[in-house]
């Protein structure tokens, strides 16, 4: 096996957004033509730099308990809704970029 291909996250700095591991493989080009690496521990693909949101604490819905996914993203705010939906119609809005995820409208 190649070294470049098994330490691709150690040589360039690459983490996964998911997880936080270096363990991480170059993994082909995305349609946009960035690299696209693979997690050898949690499985999951990613580009760096895509843009995309991922919510590490997913607070809990204060209607029925369960967790709040990214619904929308609204220029600096992100849009939750609970993952009971339809069954369960709560919304939150939240700001983007916050380390503490600080909800701004329950």
């Amino acid at each position: 096996m190649n070294m470049d291909i098994c330490h691709a996250g150690k040589e360039s700095g690459v983490k996964c957004p998911f997880c936080d591991s270096e363990a991480v493989y170059r993994y082909g080009r995305a349609w946009t033509g960035k690299q696209r690496f693979l997690c050898l521990l949690c499985e999951k693909q990613f580009t760096v730099g895509s843009g995309r949101v991922i919510l590490r604490n997913k607070p809990p819905c204060p209607a029925c308990g369960r967790a709040m996914h990214l619904y929308k993203r609204e220029g600096e705010f992100l849009r939750l809704r609970c993952a009971g939906y339809p069954e369960c119609k709560t919304f939150m809005k939240m700001r983007a970029g916050r380390e503490d995820n600080e909800l701004l409208h329950p």
